[in-house]
């Protein structure tokens, strides 16, 4: 483990890890978030940004394209927070950081959030994105990549697109995957000490937002639940000292069974989402994986 690593486990255990018990506020989450990305890193060389309104006419919310000048693939990022907090401005480093080491454009996508905009709002968003990105990019081209909440949409936002008929993309990148909102998994509570962002109460709470009295076990909301067969080649990372290591661990199982192909990537001593704090050490060896696998899926265009 980086020095840089040990004080950020530190950090957010002290800062951001709710207490046992605590209730989660939609407000204070928001705003604790928006302090803590309040400075943000410059573009990558040769990384340049277009922002891109919302069109409720089509059904499209807001997002944002960032890219190389020459992309060779394209990739649809979708952020995490749990599905009630982050934006755009939260997860730009990394999905700057990919569109540079993948030479791609990367479309960013502002979906909907809880609790102002429950399941299946998001999918609904991710789904309309998806559909706009396939009239002037084949499939083929294409790779999803999320964190945590937005590594569940993009599986949940893949079912749809099944489900419609769409076709599959070359491949998804999962940082952490919140796949079962059910809280099912065994690491849950093996993990809750360990976890230095999360307790079992405050990702329950989230759910909540989220569901609004959906089923926690429906697969819209909770991705694990449905039928893996048919989704693309995946690569998933998890660190074995976060609560989510069940969900990651569950999704890669249930892939294979399924005939998918699936790389688990797993990291001792990293935070929830290492990968998308990009000035760790362990975030830019993991993200020169996820180039790669990127440029594996999507040799050039």
């Amino acid at each position: 483990m980086s020095i840089q690593a040990f004080f950020t486990r530190w950090y957010l255990r002290r800062r951001f890890k709710p207490r046992p018990g605590a209730v989660v506020r939609v407000d204070e989450a928001r705003a604790r978030m928006a302090r803590l990305t309040r400075r943000q890193l410059p573009l990558p060389h040769g990384v340049s940004r277009q922002a891109l309104a919302a069109q409720p006419e089509r059904g499209l919310c807001a997002a944002e394209w960032l890219s190389v000048q020459d992309p060779q693939r394209t990739v649809m990022y979708f952020h995490g927070g749990g599905y009630f907090f982050c934006n755009l401005e939260t997860h730009r480093p990394v999905v700057a950081s990919i569109s540079s080491r993948a030479q791609a454009r990367v479309l960013s996508v502002d979906y909907r959030l809880a609790p102002e905009h429950p399941c299946p709002a998001a999918v609904e968003d991710a789904l309309a994105w998806y559909r706009t990105v396939l009239k002037d990019t084949p499939a083929e081209q294409i790779v999803m990549a999320g964190d945590s909440a937005g590594a569940g949409l993009v599986l949940a936002c893949l079912q749809a697109a099944q489900g419609h008929g769409l076709p599959m993309p070359a491949g998804a990148v999962l940082f952490s995957p919140w796949v079962d909102l059910a809280g099912a998994g065994e690491s849950i509570q093996t993990q809750a000490d360990a976890d230095v962002m999360f307790t079992p109460e405050s990702l329950h709470h989230a759910a909540q937002f989220y569901l609004n009295g959906r089923a926690a076990t429906d697969p819209v909301a909770s991705p694990l639940y449905a039928d893996m067969k048919g989704m693309p080649p995946l690569l998933i990372f998890a660190s074995r000292q976060e609560i989510l290591l069940s969900d990651a661990s569950r999704l890669h199982d249930k892939a294979l069974l399924a005939g998918v192909s699936s790389q688990l990537i797993l990291m001792s001593d990293m935070p929830h989402v290492w990968p998308v704090m990009v000035m760790l050490p362990e975030a830019k060896v993991s993200l020169r994986q996820v180039a790669a696998f990127m440029r594996e899926r999507v040799p050039q265009v």
